[in-house]
């Protein structure tokens, strides 16, 4: 994986049924080359893979540099709550969120990347699922 990319795609959900016992949360980053996969045991949610996906690429990126060589990063999601909550001013109602939006938020500023809305279909397209 190139960490320091221009463009990522990431998506993140849960699979299975936790009335069932079983959940399993997951995420997918692609630089438009590679594609890495995780796995969270913390995450209870889509929502909360979401956000756990976008702050593992958020963590690797660099810090924004200013000048002629400050390179913009722009990272593809296909989740309108991130989307909204993070470029949009939504408000944040799920507490479980809180605490993720407010290291998202933070991290997008010290990395000076843009969160950009895009289609399912092609986050599909990228990440192969």
């Amino acid at each position: 994986m190139n960490w320091n990319a221009s463009e990522f795609w990431i998506d993140g959900g849960c699979l299975g049924n936790e009335a069932h016992g079983r959940r399993e949360a997951y995420g997918s980053i692609s630089d438009g080359e590679a594609v890495e996969r995780f796995q969270f045991v913390d995450a209870q949610t889509n929502n909360e893979a979401e956000y756990s996906v976008l702050l593992v690429l958020l963590r690797k990126l660099p810090d924004s540099h200013d000048g002629p060589q400050k390179l913009q990063t722009c990272i593809h999601t296909d989740s309108r709550l991130l989307f909204g909550q993070l470029t949009q001013g939504w408000k944040v109602k799920a507490q479980n969120l809180l605490p993720m939006h407010e290291k998202a938020a933070m991290q997008l500023r010290r990395t000076g990347a843009n969160l950009i809305w895009t289609g399912r279909p092609e986050i599909m397209k990228r990440l192969g699922h």
